[in-house]
């Protein structure tokens, strides 16, 4: 298996609570592109295969991109891979944009899977994240996409804000919950550094709750998902029907991936390699052959804590023989003695799998540090 990341940075305003790379300006677009079709053919031995199983339109906010320049982008691509039948085609859009004749543009160019970026359905929570989109807009947004023909639709929302109500909390759920999706990624609200929220915090502004409401919010995303027929499928998202996120399972088994675009990582064995976050950096050394980017090699201790980190999120779980089978019986060893300082109702261990309970996958990133090597 292999996947490809496009990521577009280009937005109309950043939200408070952002940390990937973007630009709240569109003026560099044309010469973006022309940096991205050259990137494609600098890279294009990169990926151990040329059949590609997920291609991914991130952001940014692809959704900006008219169906021209996203055609652009598509065709380029098919001239180095081939994509492979039933390829899952995801793109991030924004409620904003997505007009019934844009949608059929979007389908026109074959994107099977849309990424919405709801975060709430209440006005009051909207404007305090920065978003430009409404309520009202964005249960529009998700209809237009169902009409259009999209079965394979995700939302976005967020929790864990302090001053939030839990009634308001379960409302955004159940009005997502009622719509034509069959994915949700619920992510609770993290103060990343370089971020508007990070400041606002930093001045003093109550964004972070207390633990008992975290907590609270969490139950209840578990309760009412379940309800509905959605499966927690890895910590942050859930799928009903089995329709999870190819693109996004992949990262958390370590499939090989190419990134394209400012900012972009790409992933392949034990190399990982990132493009200068600096749009005109990027644009400046893509065009001129000499890439702007960093690499580095992954040595046996920082692959081992990975594969624990990464599995650990997912329902599936970490299997100790292949854990074994990729680094040898005294990394086994040591899990299973690191494992004994782990709350015994963190996790269940059934022969050789292991995974967190619903305690557990609350604080999944600290049970993991605990088992790093």
């Amino acid at each position: 298996m292999a996947g490809i990341y496009v990521h577009i940075p280009f937005c109309k305003q950043k939200c408070i609570y952002c940390s990937f790379y973007s630009v709240a300006s569109q003026k560099e677009k044309a010469a973006y592109w022309d940096a991205l079709c050259q990137e494609m053919a600098l890279t294009q031995d990169f990926l151990p295969v040329k059949n590609i199983d997920t291609l991914y339109f991130g952001g940014g906010t692809p959704s900006l991109c008219t169906p021209e320049e996203l055609d652009r982008i598509l065709q380029e691509l098919q001239k180095y891979y081939h994509f492979k039948d039933g390829f899952e085609f995801t793109m991030e859009a924004n409620p904003e944009q997505l007009t019934p004749e844009y949608l059929r543009s979007l389908r026109e160019l074959g994107i099977n899977r849309l990424s919405i970026g709801v975060q709430s359905f209440n006005d009051e929570i909207l404007r305090l994240l920065n978003r430009r989109h409404s309520a009202a807009e964005a249960v529009t947004a998700v209809q237009n996409a169902a009409e259009a023909g999209f079965t394979n639709l995700s939302i976005d929302l967020i929790y864990d804000i302090a001053f939030r109500t839990k009634a308001i909390w379960e409302s955004d759920l159940r009005t997502a919950l009622s719509l034509p999706i069959c994915h949700l990624s619920a992510y609770s609200l993290t103060v990343e550094e370089n971020t508007i929220l990070a400041r606002q915090v930093a001045g003093g502004k109550p964004f972070v709750p207390d633990e008992c409401d975290t907590e609270r919010d969490y139950n209840l995303l578990l309760e009412l998902t379940e309800a509905a027929g959605f499966e927690q499928y890895e910590i942050s998202n859930y799928a009903k029907g089995c329709m999870v996120s190819r693109h996004n399972y992949a990262y958390w088994t370590r499939t090989p991936y190419l990134g394209l675009g400012a900012s972009a990582h790409s992933y392949r064995g034990n190399v990982r390699r990132w493009n200068v976050a600096n749009l005109r950096q990027y644009i400046d050394g893509m065009l001129r052959g000499e890439p702007m980017r960093e690499s580095e090699t992954l040595d046996t201790d920082t692959q081992y804590n990975e594969m624990v980190l990464l599995r650990l999120r997912t329902n599936a779980g970490l299997n100790l023989d292949e854990l074994m089978a990729l680094f040898g019986e005294e990394y086994k060893k040591r899990f299973l003695k690191q494992l004994e300082t782990v709350k015994k109702d963190y996790f269940v261990l059934n022969k050789n799998q292991i995974f967190l309970t619903r305690a557990g996958r609350l604080f999944a990133d600290a049970v993991a540090m605990e088992l790093f090597s």
